[in-house]
């Protein structure tokens, strides 16, 4: 199994062979971030764009043997101390989140474009270019498995909903964190990204009228919607060269256990276990997302919803991962805590035991402290540690959505210097 090493960029040399940099996709004009080094003019030109990190894979690297000689004489010195030229150097918190943030824009941005192009022909002559959404998802995979909360924080902090774009992007991204929580491979979890990024496809060919109308709708306009599945899954098999269970997922993420789901010309049993796990992250995030009819709750909230829902409509082995990767309080859920301070989750801290008898297990997690008991913001946050026990009183009084408080990931951003230690 290879292991990828993050080196300077004054230590990389010809022959090593590169799978990622420290910036973005967006930020370089590669066309991707895997290569050989070839000459030296190339990691000069690394340098010109401000490249600092380089991650190489050592297995893949083609680095010359060093020459000891000179004119036929070996000169006898000291041996020197080898160079650490493979050295981890992982990327800090903050880091990841500001790369995945361009890429979560990047995303958007081109979903929407994407979706511009299919309504604008009523029948499409040539197949969809994906290619980009593969290489900026295995950019979001790469910079991601270093520090997988930063894929909640975007998720959960986004400040507005823009039709199905957000949502599929915020999909996208809990479908890799839920991955990541699996220990997928990297291959494996850039398909359950491209899986839920797409698992809405359909909804191109459903009327913008019925898509932002704030009232209910009536039976033929629901009976509209219920066709954005099989819509989206035969664009993906016609259009697009996309793995076949990207196309399933797409078909699939209505069904439901209890028959509620639809279209219901096929079984719940026949899904693929990728949609098993994309329905739900589906569910999560449209109940904390702000829409035209209604509010977005928090994520706590929506994780209580979701594990009464898996006693009959649900898959109960994917909700239990997602809860327990998530923990009761997820990164992002702002809330008020027993002595009225009011906060964002920073970091969840799994479950340990509290003692040898197994009987009690704690559950802990980091607080950006932003208002005092009073209500008052902070001039400067603080980062607190709640630790508790289920057989306690709860630490926390009450969740929210975080537009009830107008934080949102931009805002995050700004007191990164508080979380990110």
């Amino acid at each position: 199994m290879n292991r990828y090493l993050t080196i300077s960029i004054d230590s990389l040399r010809v022959g090593h062979y590169v799978v990622g940099i420290d910036k973005s996709w967006l930020e370089t004009p590669f066309l991707s971030h895997r290569f050989m080094i070839e000459t030296v003019r190339e990691i000069e030109h690394m340098k010109s764009l401000g490249i600092k990190l380089v991650t190489v894979d050592p297995n893949r690297s083609l680095l010359p043997p060093e020459s000891a000689a000179s004119g036929g004489v070996v000169r006898q010195e000291k041996e020197a101390e080898p160079e650490p030229l493979l050295r981890e150097v992982p990327f800090s918190p903050y880091r990841s989140t500001e790369m995945l943030t361009s890429l979560h824009g990047y995303l958007v941005r081109r979903f929407k474009s994407l979706f511009e192009e299919i309504r604008g022909s009523d029948r499409l002559l040539n197949p969809l270019d994906t290619a980009p959404f593969l290489t900026a998802i295995d950019e979001v995979e790469r910079i991601g498995r270093d520090y997988p909360d930063s894929y909640l924080f975007l998720s959960h902090l986004q400040s507005s909903d823009d039709e199905t774009f957000i949502h599929s992007v915020n999909t996208m991204f809990l479908s890799l964190y839920l991955a990541h929580s699996q220990k997928s491979s990297r291959e494996e979890a850039v398909l359950w990204g491209l899986a839920g990024l797409f698992h809405d496809l359909g909804k191109v060919r459903i009327p913008l009228e019925i898509l932002r109308k704030r009232e209910p709708l009536t039976p033929s306009e629901w009976s509209i919607v219920k066709q954005h599945p099989l819509i989206g899954e035969e664009l993906i098999k016609t259009y697009t060269n996309l793995p076949s269970v990207v196309a399933k997922v797409a078909g699939e993420h209505h069904l439901r256990r209890d028959g509620s789901g639809y279209p219901d010309s096929r079984t719940f049993d026949a899904t693929d276990a990728v949609t098993r796990a994309i329905m739900i992250i589906d569910t999560f995030d449209d109940l904390i997302s702000d829409r035209c009819y209604r509010p977005g709750i928090s994520p706590s909230k929506a994780l209580k919803t979701i594990v009464d829902a898996a006693k009959d409509s649900l898959d109960p082995r994917w909700t239990t991962q997602l809860f327990l990767s998530m923990g009761v309080y997820p990164v992002g859920t702002v809330l008020e805590l027993a002595e009225g301070e009011i906060g964002v989750v920073t970091k969840y801290h799994p479950q340990s035991e509290a003692d040898r008898t197994g009987s009690r297990l704690e559950q802990s997690f980091s607080v950006l402290i932003l208002k005092n008991r009073s209500g008052f913001p902070l001039t400067k946050p603080v980062i607190r540690k709640v630790t508790w026990s289920p057989v306690g009183l709860p630490p926390v009084t009450k969740t929210y959505n975080h537009s009830d408080f107008m934080i949102d990931w931009e805002m995050m951003q700004g007191y990164s210097r508080f979380w990110t230690e």
